[in-house]
């Protein structure tokens, strides 16, 4: 009795330590071990997602969706996804939540493509969702739209092109004996044409004349060319000409700038002195006129002797001289 009691204690105790292990296995192969930080988007279409699945990081997984709830915003109906991520994991502000399937036959995951933000959102923030495209779906979208395609412009399209080639084959079998009668007088005609204009545009003298218009052409051409040379040596010259008289001025510039000083200087000192000058001018033109004038009256002062005196003025003096006695 002992012994099947030890027994059953010990399967039991094998059942829970199975138990507890595939417990622990579920929970790593799920991503679930460890602390979580809670982190949620928004989308408008939720195919393939479910509670558990896969959320990754740039492919690396970090966490599952922990529920999916409806949410009303306006007149829309959007789904709130909530996952949970690894406790610290740095996520930037810029980051898109995408929901994608790597492969045909791999299940939806929501991978995050992280931004080059610098700052990162702290846990129970929004990240911004990206829908993605069904492959299947728009497969389906295409055949249908093709299956219209079909129905509504191939087609129709077909049965008039098969009216058209009707309609040309039977007014064909009925004027082929005339167009053909007809192709035959016009490559005659043709034929016709080419040998009168091979008699009257082919001459020798024309061949001749067209032969020494493509001379001259080329003969012109080869002038263009020479002067077109000519004047890119004159453009290089005249570009040397302006270095080398921007080369002169400014190396010369130094001399200019104190020419226009000392010019400054002699200007502002014929300025202050302007008064003075031009009143010894004055002074001199005075002078020069008494002196004139004193020329004028006796001519010998240029040779240096003195003013005569006067007859008149020397009667008049002895009339005084006696009348005083």
């Amino acid at each position: 009795m002992q012994d099947s009691r030890i027994n059953y204690v010990v399967v039991g105790a094998f059942v829970a330590a199975m138990l507890v292990a595939f417990i622990t296995v579920i929970t790593m192969l799920a991503g679930r071990s460890g602390a979580t930080d809670p982190y949620f988007t928004v989308y408008e279409n939720v195919g393939g997602l479910k509670v558990g699945t896969l959320v990754l990081y740039e492919g690396f997984q970090i966490g599952n969706v922990d529920s999916i709830e409806p949410v009303q915003r306006g007149r829309q109906l959007t789904f709130k996804v909530n996952m949970e991520i690894k406790e610290g994991w740095k996520i930037p502000t810029d980051s898109v939540a995408r929901a994608m399937v790597s492969g045909l036959l791999a299940a939806v995951a929501i991978d995050i493509r992280g931004g080059k933000a610098d700052t990162v959102l702290p846990p129970g923030s929004e990240i911004k969702g990206q829908p993605s495209g069904n492959l299947f779906a728009t497969l389906a979208d295409v055949g249908a739209e093709f299956g219209e395609l079909s129905t509504t412009s191939i087609k129709p399209l077909l049965n008039n092109l098969n009216t058209l080639v009707s309609q040309l084959s039977t007014a064909t079998a009925g004027n082929l004996p005339t167009i053909l009668d007809n192709l035959n007088k016009l490559s005659g005609s043709v034929e016709r044409s080419a040998a009168v204009i091979e008699k009257s545009l082919l001459k020798p003298e024309n061949v001749a004349h067209l032969n020494s218009v493509i001379a001259n052409v080329d003969q012109v051409t080869t002038n263009l060319n020479e002067l077109s040379k000519g004047l890119d040596e004159t453009r290089k010259l005249l570009n040397e000409s302006v270095a080398r008289v921007n080369k002169v001025v400014d190396s010369n510039s130094g001399n200019v700038d104190e020419a226009m000083r000392s010019f400054r200087y002699t200007a502002d000192t014929i300025a202050r002195y302007v008064d003075d000058i031009a009143h010894n001018a004055d002074a001199t033109a005075r002078n020069m006129a008494e002196f004139s004038r004193s020329v004028r009256q006796n001519p010998g002062l240029l040779i240096g002797g003195s003013t005569p005196e006067d007859p008149a003025a020397a009667k008049r003096g002895n009339s005084k001289k006696e009348g005083g006695k």
